[in-house]
């Protein structure tokens, strides 16, 4: 059975990024599995907090049909005061353990825990050791965060993979409702309508009704790998 991974940095990530994805994986026999390194909220993570976290994603990953959930529960915005040798050794044994045959992981963005998740991810990729056998390693788009980047200064994202979710649509933007207390009113680009919005864009650029958009890192297969 083929194995896919999504990493992400906090809860919602996955779904803004790699929602529709994760269920036509599924869909096609893929096991799925998501690892989300930090919480929702900044410190001072209260037990409150951590099961409003959970309780959320949990709902949400069961919309998704996500085998397997796995939690750091790291603060939000702690990720450079962490222990780096231990967390990359965390998730090399969460890999070592499922050993996926794609990796999705978030685009170095301008919000610092994407860009140190991002840093964490392509070290333990690299293809050897428990790694080798990793097919694809790309990064999602995760807005609204991918789209505050300065242009030319900074990474931007523009995809060579593109994922047609017309038939998944519906349940990546009902997923992402689970996240009650983290949707804003007042931010459109995390927002159901976003979703739709986004997902259009994509799909119009490859002649799709809907599509996820991916930047491949890494890829490498003796056979086909979808």
């Amino acid at each position: 059975m083929k194995k896919l991974l999504v990493i992400s940095p906090h809860p919602d990530d996955e779904v803004l990024g790699a929602g529709g994805l994760l269920v036509k994986a599924k869909k096609n026999g893929f096991k799925t599995k998501v690892l989300t390194l930090s919480t929702n909220f900044p410190e001072p993570i209260t037990k409150e907090r951590l099961e409003i976290s959970l309780k959320e994603s949990t709902k949400a990953h069961r919309i998704l049909k996500v085998d397997k959930s796995v939690y750091f529960n790291i603060p939000t915005l702690t990720f450079s005061r962490q222990n780096i040798p231990n967390l990359t050794s965390r998730i090399s044994k969460e890999i070592s353990n499922f050993k996926p045959d794609i990796v999705i992981i978030p685009f170095p963005d301008r919000h610092q825990d994407h860009k140190i998740v991002f840093d964490l991810s392509m070290t333990v990729t690299r293809p050897k050791g428990v790694s080798k056998n990793i097919k694809i390693v790309a990064c999602m788009e995760i807005p609204s965060a991918t789209y505050y980047s300065a242009p030319s200064v900074e990474p931007n994202f523009y995809p060579n993979w593109n994922i047609d979710i017309s038939g998944t649509i519906k349940q990546k933007a009902k997923a992402l409702t689970e996240y009650r207390s983290t949707l804003s009113k007042t931010e459109s680009a995390r927002s159901t309508k976003s979703i739709y919005s986004l997902a259009s864009f994509r799909g119009s650029q490859v002649n799709l009704n809907y599509a996820e958009s991916f930047y491949i890192v890494r890829m490498q297969s003796k056979k086909n790998i979808l």
